[in-house]
């Protein structure tokens, strides 16, 4: 008996060391402690979160807005005190102020600016018009002109005609040194107008300055166009290869001559 009394405390102590591993393995094992509240670190309560928060950075701006209209509708703090015309030469301002009717002391918030662009443009000598608020109290209207580079022969007189073809307004009492247009109706959608644009636009500046007058034939089918320069005509023939036509035609009129024929650019023909 007093032999197997020391045996007792070992196996004690096997058994505790046993307990110890067992435990440590399971700490081990076991996920690791997280600092704060577990749904803080859940990305899916992250993600409600940003989106609760961006929803009321919204309503928050949704009412500033409606507050920032309301004091530009009713305090007086931005209303029309004037109306700024630009581009304006040959159009008189005070005909652009009329057709304008942009009244002062209301909310500059609630001018129309694209019906007040739709009235000046319908002024004679307007090309564009564009319109526009200058806080916070100025309505900007920028003109631009319609420019004549010719003249038309229309029942209310000789007309300027611009770029396009439109025929805008009279001329005055003395017109301006530009080519007349010898056939009968003008306009943007007329094929013999846009023939005489485009040989006129094709023309470098000293040699349109020269031509008197422009005539085209055969507008229904194939347009062909005549110039006159003076005591000189050019047969210029349709708009094809134009720019051809006048690389041959610049030194053709260095040649005494009465009749250029440039209408077939590879064999050109002079008439004396």
């Amino acid at each position: 008996m007093a032999d197997r009394a020391p045996a007792r405390p070992a196996a004690a102590e096997r058994a505790r060391r046993i307990r110890e591993e067992r435990a440590a393995r399971r700490d081990r094992l076991r996920p690791e402690k997280r600092d704060g509240p577990p749904r803080r670190n859940d990305l899916r309560f992250k993600l409600r979160r940003r989106i609760a928060l961006a929803v009321a950075v919204l309503a928050v701006l949704v009412a500033l807005g409606g507050g920032f209209w309301a004091v530009l509708l009713y305090t007086g703090v931005a209303e029309v005190e004037q109306v700024e015309v630009t581009g304006t030469l040959a159009v008189p301002r005070d005909s652009v102020l009329a057709a304008a009717a942009v009244e002062t002391g209301v909310p500059l918030a609630t001018v129309d600016t694209g019906a007040v662009a739709q009235r000046v443009a319908q002024l004679p000598g307007v090309g564009t018009v564009q319109v526009s608020r200058g806080w916070p109290h100025t309505v900007a209207i920028e003109v631009t002109e319609r420019r004549a580079v010719a003249l038309a022969r229309t029942p209310q007189g000789v007309t300027l005609v611009d770029a396009t073809g439109v025929a805008y307004q009279p001329a005055p009492e003395v017109p301006p040194t530009l080519p007349m247009f010898g056939f009968g109706a003008v306009g943007p959608d007329d094929p013999a107008t846009r023939a005489a644009l485009a040989v006129l636009a094709a023309l470098p500046e000293d040699l349109r300055a020269r031509v008197t007058t422009v005539d085209v034939d055969s507008p229904a089918t194939e347009p062909t166009v005549r110039l006159g320069l003076g005591d000189r005509q050019v047969r210029f023939g349709s708009t094809d290869r134009a720019a051809q036509k006048v690389a041959v035609l610049v030194p053709l009129l260095t040649q005494d001559g009465t009749v250029f024929d440039v209408s077939s650019p590879d064999l050109p023909t002079i008439t004396r």
